[in-house]
C-alpha cells in the first residue's frame, strides 16, 4: 500500500479559511474522477456534484432562503417591514454562506434503483464520498470546507440542480486555496490522533 496515500489520508483536514481561488475545470474532473474511482457496473456511484463559482453565491443564495428571485443585497433593511425584512435577513445570511470559497460543490445522493442496496445504505455510502473529495482536494494543494444547509423550500434547492424526485442534496463541500495566514497549519504534518480500534 502506497505510503504516499497513507499520509494523506491521514493528514487531511479542513481548511481554517480558503481564498476565493477555484480550480480550472481540467484539475476539477481528475480531482473528482480520483476520488469517484473505477467505473463499476456492479456498484454504481450514489453520488454526483453539481458545482457553482463564487460569482453564482447570490442564486445560490437565493434559492437556500427560499427566495424565488435575487433580491439587491445593498437595499435597505430599515425601510422593510415583517416577513419581506425576515427574508431578506435569510438571504444576507445564506449569501456569506454561499460565497464561502471560489467554488461550492453540492454534493447530490442519487439512489440507485437497480442497485442491490436498501436506500439507506446507499445513502450512507453518498455521504462517505465526502471524505474521498477531501482527500483528493487536499492532494492536490486546495483546501475544503464541508457544511450542510437547509433551505426553507426544498423545491427552489431541486430546481436549482435540477434534481430528480428522489435526488438530494447532501451539503456542499466549498473549494479554494488554503488562506495565506493559515497556510503553515493546513501544510504541517500533524501527530496521529489516537487510533480508534480494537482488537478482540
Amino acid at each position: 500500500m502506497s505510503i504516499h496515500f497513507l499520509r494523506i489520508l491521514a493528514q487531511r483536514r479542513r481548511a481554517s479559511a480558503i481564498t476565493s481561488e477555484a480550480p480550472a475545470r481540467e484539475e476539477l474532473e481528475k480531482i473528482v474522477a480520483a476520488a469517484a474511482g473505477p467505473q463499476d457496473t456492479e456498484e454504481p456511484l450514489t453520488w454526483r456534484l453539481v458545482g457553482t463559482y463564487r460569482s453564482e453565491a447570490a442564486e445560490l443564495a437565493a434559492a437556500l432562503s427560499g427566495m424565488k428571485n435575487t433580491p439587491d443585497p445593498s437595499e435597505s433593511t430599515p425601510r422593510l417591514k415583517g416577513k419581506h425584512m425576515r427574508r431578506v435577513a435569510a438571504f444576507r445570511g445564506s449569501l456569506a454562506f454561499a460565497s464561502n470559497g471560489g467554488m461550492a460543490l453540492a454534493l447530490i445522493f442519487q439512489p440507485q434503483q437497480d442497485f442491490d442496496q436498501p436506500k439507506r445504505v446507499q445513502r450512507g455510502q453518498a455521504f462517505a464520498a465526502r471524505t474521498l473529495l477531501e482527500a483528493a482536494f487536499f492532494a492536490s494543494g486546495w483546501g475544503t470546507q464541508w457544511s450542510p444547509r437547509k433551505s426553507p423550500d426544498e423545491e427552489l434547492i431541486a430546481d436549482f440542480y435540477g434534481l430528480s424526485e428522489d435526488e438530494e442534496v447532501l451539503g456542499w463541500l466549498f473549494v479554494g486555496r488554503p488562506d495565506h495566514e493559515h497556510l503553515d497549519r493546513h501544510t504541517a504534518t500533524l501527530p496521529p490522533a489516537p487510533v480508534p480500534l480494537e482488537l478482540r
